[in-house]
């Protein structure tokens, strides 16, 4: 603890370990936070670290598990913010180019640089060679010097060139296909092996400095007294039970599901009220490319001043298969109805076969897809046409709407939560009495990734376990759980768990186990989907499930009959509905 102008600080820092996450939810009840951070995605979960980084006490809620809405649902980029161009901002370009930059420093080890190729064409100029070489040099420009921002030197990405097409069909057969092709300029953009585990990283340093949090914790309405929010309702969705979470400042960060939480108090409005969503599907496929990922067009609308055609569609290398995204289709109904449909699959099979006349991906070659929701704020809510704007919204309700108490924060892209949550947490700051320090967040590290050279770290993993895990398996263990390794290990020698629960994947039976007894894992789909991937590139088998349900059933307390139920949920997931 720390004074500052006669007042007490709470003050963490990591200090090489992290601390376990307990799901104590009825705790939340037992006092009063200075914030209470409402959503669990990457926003949420970045303006709860934050927050406890500078020593304010932090309550963070929930409805699902942390990650597992549209913050998992994403084709994993860490955009370097090309696609403001055509619009002519620049400034959304360097920020998130920065932003980019400082993920790779905060989390080396769930970050990688991928090398993407953009096709020229000689059919429009402002597709051809000339008008994407001029456009790298200013987009070179506008992000000069911020790579510097990763310490890291080996995590830096490397110098960008052009293939003219003879070496780009070398590289690339399928790409003969399409037709018209005059080269390919590359461009280094950031993937994450795992989104899910990226927000957990956050929700986990969170809750190392201090932070309490819970999932299946679903806000019921918002407390009022007076002219002002003093915190909110809060159901435990496993129990059924409620309680009361009071706090100083309530931050609604609850993505899609904003305007619903705050309709408690009809007075809180947004800057710009949400007109509807833009549903995005995401396939995993056989891998087509397992060196380059491609952003090709389709015959798809996008706004902007000066377009190269179509909307984009990426083909991504992740893990052993290709991640295809994204589609663009109007949503209008309950955020928590929405799934894939065989109709998505094939219709955007359909559509990637047009685009690469050659590909021929069938159904079969489709191992899983999942979709997401992404807001829009456009009047006219288009079918043919991308109109993601990336224009996040903080909104300070005493302010705008004369209701105290209360901040709303609804981000618009993964890659610039971080930034979200500094502006957030620095309103915030502002209405507090508890003193605290200012974000620290560019520089400190998470809890999984304090690693200064991670190839080294690498290089000291494979040597310390190559005896008694394969190469692949380390360097799984190393993106998934970064200095957290060695625990892992350790846990599963004790426990006998070093054991793949599929010959395909990665994943240890010990995962499973540390996922529940620290990482607050409470189903099985937490565990197949978020904490371990282990079901992300298609179904890993009854086997695999059961022996997942066992070790959870075993710490849950669960009987056979809700192992069973959970594993058919699992199975549920794989089966798309008909229309």
């Amino acid at each position: 603890m720390i004074r500052v102008s006669g007042a007490v600080i709470r003050f963490f820092a990591f200090n090489g370990c992290c601390d376990n996450m307990k799901r104590d939810i009825q705790s939340l009840g037992g006092k009063t936070f200075d914030v209470l951070v409402i959503g669990g995605g990457i926003t949420g979960a970045c303006i709860a670290h934050d927050a406890a980084l500078r020593g304010l006490a932090v309550a963070l809620v929930e409805k699902r598990d942390f990650g597992g809405f549209t913050s998992s649902a994403s084709s994993k980029l860490l955009h370097g913010g090309i696609r403001y161009l055509p619009k002519a901002q620049f400034w959304k370009i360097r920020e998130s180019a920065r932003e980019q930059a400082i993920l790779q420093h905060v989390a080396p080890h769930l970050t990688q640089w991928v090398p993407f190729l953009i096709p020229t064409r000689k059919e429009a100029l402002v597709q051809g060679a000339l008008a994407l070489k001029v456009a790298m040099y200013i987009y070179r420009g506008i992000c000069a010097g911020l790579t510097e921002l990763i310490r890291d030197s080996g995590k830096r990405p490397p110098a960008a060139r052009f293939y003219r097409p003879g070496e780009l069909f070398q590289r690339v057969p399928f790409l003969k296909g399409i037709g018209g092709i005059t080269g390919a300029q590359e461009l280094w953009e950031s993937h994450m092996y795992s989104s899910e585990r990226m927000v957990l990283a956050f929700v986990k340093t969170a809750v190392h400095n201090g932070a309490a949090a819970a999932n299946y914790a679903e806000v019921v309405e918002l407390l009022r007294e007076g002219s002002r929010v003093a915190g909110a309702l809060v159901k435990d969705v496993l129990t059924g039970t409620s309680f009361p979470v009071r706090a100083a400042l309530v931050i609604n960060a609850a993505g899609p599901y904003v305007q619903s939480v705050n309709r408690s108090v009809p007075a809180l409005q947004l800057k710009k009220e949400i007109t509807g969503f833009s549903r995005g599907v995401h396939l995993v496929t056989r891998q087509l490319e397992d060196r380059y990922a491609l952003a090709l067009t389709t015959r798809q609308k996008t706004e902007g001043l000066i377009t190269r055609g179509g909307r984009h569609f990426f083909i991504i290398p992740w893990r052993t298969r290709s991640l295809i995204g994204t589609t663009n289709v109007p949503f209008s109904g309950n955020p928590d109805d929405i799934q894939v449909s065989e109709k998505d699959i094939e219709e955007f099979l359909e559509e990637i076969n047009r685009s690469v006349p050659g590909l021929n991906l069938t159904r079969s070659d489709v191992s899983y897809a999942f979709t997401g929701l992404y807001p829009l704020i456009s009047r006219k809510v288009k079918k043919d046409t991308y109109q993601g704007t990336g224009d996040y919204q903080i909104i300070d309700h005493s302010r705008a709407d004369n209701i105290d108490g209360i901040v709303t924060a609804l981000g618009a892209k993964y890659t610039t939560a971080r930034l979200v949550a500094e502006k957030t947490v620095n309103l915030a700051a502002g209405k507090l009495p508890t003193p605290s320090f200012p974000c620290r967040t560019v520089e400190v590290r998470l809890s999984e990734g304090n690693i200064e050279d991670l190839e080294e770290f690498k290089h000291r993993c494979l040597e310390k376990y190559s005896s008694r895990l394969d190469q692949e398996v380390i360097t799984h263990l190393i993106r998934y759980h970064g200095t957290e390794i060695e625990n892992v290990v350790e846990t599963g020698l004790q426990k006998n768990m070093l054991i793949r629960l599929h010959p395909e994947t990665f994943t240890l039976e010990v995962e499973v186990y540390l996922a529940v007894a620290e990482e607050m894992a409470q189903t099985l789909e937490d565990v197949v989907f978020r904490r371990t991937g282990l079901g992300t590139q298609g179904h890993p088998g009854q086997e695999a499930l059961a022996r997942c349900a066992e070790i959870m059933g075993d710490l849950l307390g669960w009987d056979g009959q809700e192992r069973e139920r959970q594993i058919a949920t699992i199975n549920e997931r794989y089966r798309y509905r008909s229309g």
